[in-house]
This record gives C-alpha cells, structure tokens and sequence, in this order.
C-alpha cells in the first residue's frame, strides 16, 4: 500500500463520526487535524551556560531532575496522543509548540512511546529569547513536506536589551497543496497588559509582513498564523494590527479568519488567571482555508482540548489547566495551557 493510499483509506474511517456535523452526508471527506500547544516550560535538566535556566537544573530552584523531566514528557506524549483522535484515526498531522529550550527535548518527545508509532519529524530553530525558549513544529510526514523553515526576529519594544522569541516559519505541501505555518509566542503581559502592549503589536506587525508575502507570491497558498500571543482574539494586536475577523460569514481579502474568536465570545478559554478566563492560544487562518466545495483542504472546526485529566481538581486552581508546578511547589501536571486545534476536511473524489 502507498503512503498516498494509506493516508486516504486512515482519512475516510473518520467521516462517519463527524458527518453528522453538516458535511454533506451522501460523501465522503478526508478529515485532517491542525494543532498548538504551549507545553509550559520544556527544559532538559542540564545547565546551558548561554540561557537562563538554572531553575530548570537538579540544584536550581525547580529541583528538575531526570524523573521529572521524564514525567513530562510522558505527560505531553499522553495529551498529543489523544488529540483529535475522534476525528481522524492519525491525530494531529501538524503541530506547532511553544516554551521549548531546544531540539534535543521535542526529539525526546516524539520519541516517547505513546507517540513514536506517528513517526513526528522536528522543525526547531534556536532563537535569542533570553529565558533559551522557542517555537517549535512537529509534523507526520505522511500528511505534510517541508521546504522550507526560517525564522524571523521581532524587536522588543519597550526594552531594546532584551531578546524574545523567534517566528518560526515553516512552508511545504500538505498532502499536495501549498501550506506555510507561522508558529508564535508573542511578549508576556509582564508589567501590565497597556505598558507591554507595544511588544505584542510589533509583534503582530511582523507577522503580517510574512503571511502577506507569502499571499502575494502564491495567491494560492494556505496559511495558519498559530500560538501563544499571551492576548485574546479581541486585543488589539490580533483583532486591528495583525487584522482579524470572527464570522466566517464576513470574510474579506485583506483580514483572516479567527474561529477562536468566537469560543473567547462564549466564554471559553486556555488559560485561567484570577478567576477569569483567556483565549491566549489560537489558530488563524487566510480566506483560502474557508469553506467553498470542499475540493480543496478546507477549515471544518476548531477546538479546545481541555478534557478533564487537564484540569486542577484541587485548591483555589480547581478547574484550571493542570500544571507542572503551582505556587513553587511541583505538582506533576501537563501545563498551564490548554491545547488548541483545527479540524480540516477535503472531499474524497475517487471513485475507486
């Protein structure tokens, strides 16, 4: 059996469970699956002399030991494993992360036994970010081929010492068509979400410089701008700057579809902070995503992974994403994000 093939007869035993989600009934689609996750601190336990991070070193203050760093990559394998499964047999074919000290922890990763069955390839390009934190992309290599990956500076605003995180851009074909993925962490709101607003803005300023090169050379390619922009669908830097839109049914040429837009309207989030929910983490995509005939790969739904075993179910956390330490103390969990995903879909014309 091909690779070709066996991606098609692997897409089509996933129909049945979402056909009743207003695919037409009387075809069949092939069902894919785009993801993002900031994993919270994905450190290995040795000292790089050229990063921050002694905490994360048996002597620093986490006490980051082999177990530990062995629990959480058991943890992250458990939760990638499980994503998007109830749509596609595969799981995700494309994932991109955030929080990663370096190539050496995603290999560990995909690696791991719950995930190296799917056989993961690696984009990770080292960045300046002062904490030795980055983007990284993983990608099943039956579904997507790379072509190309770079990454792009962006400038620290409000303090020009300091260095932040790299865009990761990573273009190829997905299963035959065009595709570039922008993998993202954007500034903290450290010191205020106003005073640190000018970093996520340049930020987004960049990030739009790259998806409109790409659009202009190939007015057919598609994109997905995803990450941790640590602002919600509605902030300034995505909704007016980066230029977004939330009703698929207002699509324009020169904005891009945000579905995470309206979960943030209903009350969902992947973050908790205060007693109050943010959608930080999100998946926006240019017009060629939208739904036409579905000849072509098409956006279908997007979700929030936040099945219970994510959530804290102890404290005044209860209910929050479940992560590795709270309040200093290791608690053993997965992250203090909640993982994000897009479900795509392309009619199946083979009459075979």
């Amino acid at each position: 059996m091909t690779i070709k093939n066996k991606l098609i007869s692997l897409l089509i035993l996933s129909v049945t469970i979402i056909n009743a989600q207003k695919l037409e009934k009387d075809k069949n689609y092939f069902i894919s699956a785009i993801g993002f996750w900031n994993v919270e601190n994905l450190y290995d336990t040795l000292n790089d002399q050229w990063k921050n991070d002694e905490d994360f070193t048996p002597a620093g203050t986490n006490a980051w030991n082999g177990s530990r760093y062995r629990t959480k990559i058991d943890h992250l394998g458990e939760v990638i494993s499980q994503m998007a499964t109830d749509v596609t047999p595969d799981g995700l074919a494309i994932l991109g992360m955030c929080e990663i000290e370096n190539k050496s922890v995603v290999q560990d990763l995909v690696n791991s036994p719950r995930l190296k069955k799917r056989n993961y390839q690696i984009v990770h390009i080292e960045g300046p970010d002062a904490r030795g934190v980055d983007p990284s992309f993983i990608y099943n290599p039956n579904y997507f081929k790379v072509t190309k990956a770079v990454s792009y500076h962006v400038r620290y605003v409000t303090d020009t010492t300091h260095k932040t995180r790299d865009i990761l851009v990573v273009s190829g074909s997905f299963v035959g068509e065009p595709l570039t993925v922008l993998v993202n962490h954007w500034s903290s709101r450290r010191g205020g979400e106003l005073a640190s607003r000018p970093n996520r803005n340049e930020a987004a300023k960049v990030a739009r410089h790259i998806v409109d090169s790409i659009t202009t050379a190939d007015p057919k390619a598609k994109v997905v701008l995803m990450g941790d922009f640590n602002d919600d669908p509605v902030n300034v830097c995505i909704k007016d700057i980066f230029g977004t839109y939330g009703d698929i049914k207002k699509a324009t040429d020169n904005k891009y579809y945000n579905p995470m837009e309206k979960l943030y309207n209903e009350g969902i989030g992947s973050l908790a902070w205060g007693d109050s929910w943010n959608l930080f983490d999100q998946v926006i995509m240019n017009k060629n995503w939208l739904p036409k005939n579905y000849e072509t790969w098409q956006y279908y739904n997007v979700r929030v992974f936040n099945k219970a075993f994510l959530k804290s179910d102890f404290g005044n956390f209860k209910g929050y994403p479940f992560r590795t330490y709270s309040g200093g103390t290791y608690t053993a969990g997965y992250s203090d994000h909640f993982p994000v995903f897009v479900v795509i879909a392309k009619e199946n014309t083979n009459k075979k």
